[in-house]
């Protein structure tokens, strides 16, 4: 792309941020606009006890690269840090119990291990063994996670180790999301082999995990570093204007590039637009020029979280808080989905060793109840159940209530093709107006970093030919 040419980016969340920014350096002017009066949307760090705490997203994939790469642009490098557990646990029949070894994504490659765990019954574990010897079924379109893995591991296994880990990444239902696109890894073994255990450990075989290396980063001074970080070389950069509590209304063709009408009632000329909105507002801004894409982008559903930071002193708690936390299966029917154990996953997050940060998680797709409550009523009925399950006892020293509606795109079976289809219809009626964000290819931060600099490469590449 050469000098002069003008992008808009809606949107300031990580995807936003990351395609501003690789424009930028390319010496491309951007407009950056976003709806909120804050950057960063489901990044966001505050103090808590004094120090920084997450309130959205804790940590990224290590093995990911853009996570790392972005870091090291900005010159964070220094401040990647690790958690200090990688085990964890499970809710199992009311009891905390420890996730078995050998899993992948939630499925077991160790059927001794999983058997032992006890987190599923002796006839469960059996009935996952018969993945091994059972024929090759796979459909040959894009099935759901939990019609997959019930078809060939059994239900228990699905319910209290699939669906938890898979589940609560997303803050879904597995059984309706996509396999193809929330999780390719399982995908790509189950079109390979008969089998997903063994077409697993010999993935595990041919590509040994370094055990020494970490399988998730942080940053010191909490996510929202990366997101400072981001806003300041953007705000010193010449190339880049940011307008907060700013959204693209309308999105019109004209020669050569893309009418913009925003909602102050400015009109801007660009040369190329990337929408890193979530699907509902990319809709309304494609409306009137693109019908035939408006319909997925419609079709795509999202989930509301809300995660309660609590801080107690240590002896309060009976639980030895050895692992990073916990997971809670749907059939259990509580209300709260997931636990951190936020000292123990990242010890600099209390500075007394006395006391002990706790996150909990509720809401997920089809649960609500967490929305329904207000804060005072949220945070006794999660702590009735930390009560129940980690032995919590005594005065809560300190407590945050962090709501985070709509945040979580759901992927259905088919997803892939209808985002084909919406770009495809894009790239007729609005040329050079590209998807990119957590509603379309990934949730992650490194997923969210990948797009916004595939769309900025891309405009680039098309202003270059």
């Amino acid at each position: 792309m050469t000098r002069g040419r003008h992008v808009l980016v809606a949107g300031g969340g990580i995807t936003g941020l990351a395609a501003a920014l690789r424009l930028a350096d390319e010496g491309v002017a951007v407009t950056l606009v976003e709806a909120s009066d804050r950057l960063g949307g489901n990044i966001r760090t505050a103090p808590f006890g004094g120090v920084p705490v997450d309130e959205g997203a804790d940590a990224f994939l290590a093995r990911v690269p853009e996570g790392v790469e972005l870091c090291r642009r900005l010159g964070l490098g220094d401040s990647l840090v690790s958690p200090a557990t990688s085990a964890a646990s499970v809710v199992a029949r009311g009891r905390v119990r420890r996730l078995p070894d050998g899993l992948v994504l939630g499925v077991p490659t160790s059927l001794r291990a999983v058997a032992e765990s006890g987190v599923v019954s002796p006839a469960g574990a059996a009935r996952a063994a018969l993945d091994l010897v059972r024929s090759d079924d796979w459909a040959g379109t894009d099935e759901s996670i939990g019609a997959v893995m019930r078809r060939r591991l059994g239900d228990e296994v699905h319910e209290y180790l699939v669906d938890p880990l898979l589940g609560s990444i997303n803050a879904g239902d597995t059984d309706r999301l996509s396999l193809e696109s929330c999780a390719p890894q399982l995908a790509d073994v189950v079109r390979r082999h008969r089998s997903i255990i063994s077409g697993l450990r010999e993935q595990r075989r041919e590509q040994p995990a370094d055990p020494a290396a970490p399988v998730f980063h942080s940053l010191r001074r909490g996510m929202g570093q990366l997101v400072s970080a981001l806003e300041d070389e953007l705000f010193r950069s010449p190339h880049v204007e940011i307008h907060r509590t700013t959204r693209v209304s309308e999105l019109a063709p004209r020669a050569g590039g893309t009418e913009v009408t925003l909602s102050d009632g400015r009109v801007l000329d660009a040369d190329g637009v990337v929408l890193a909105v979530p699907a509902g507002p990319a809709a309304d801004a494609v409306a009137s020029a693109s019908p035939r894409a408006r319909p997925y982008l419609r079709q795509v559903e999202s989930a509301s979280v809300v995660l309660v930071t609590f801080a107690f002193r240590r002896d309060a708690v009976a639980h030895p808080l050895d692992t990073s936390g916990l997971l809670v299966p749907r059939p259990e029917g509580r209300l709260m989905t997931a636990c951190s154990f936020g000292s123990s996953k990242w010890p600099h997050w209390s500075l007394d060793p006395e006391r002990v940060v706790l996150r909990a998680s509720a809401g997920r797709h089809g649960d609500e109840r967490a929305l329904a409550l207000d804060d005072d009523e949220l945070v006794e009925a999660l702590l009735g159940e930390l009560a129940e399950l980690l032995g919590v006892s005594g005065d809560v020293l300190q407590w945050r209530v962090s709501r985070w509606p709509r945040s979580f795109p759901q992927y259905a079976p088919g997803h892939a093709g209808r985002l084909a289809a919406a770009e495809d219809a894009l790239a007729r009626d609005l040329p050079g107006v590209l998807l990119a964000g957590a509603s379309h290819r990934g949730i992650g931060i490194p997923a969210c970093i990948r797009q916004g600099w595939q769309a900025a490469d891309r405009l680039t590449a098309q202003a270059a030919a």
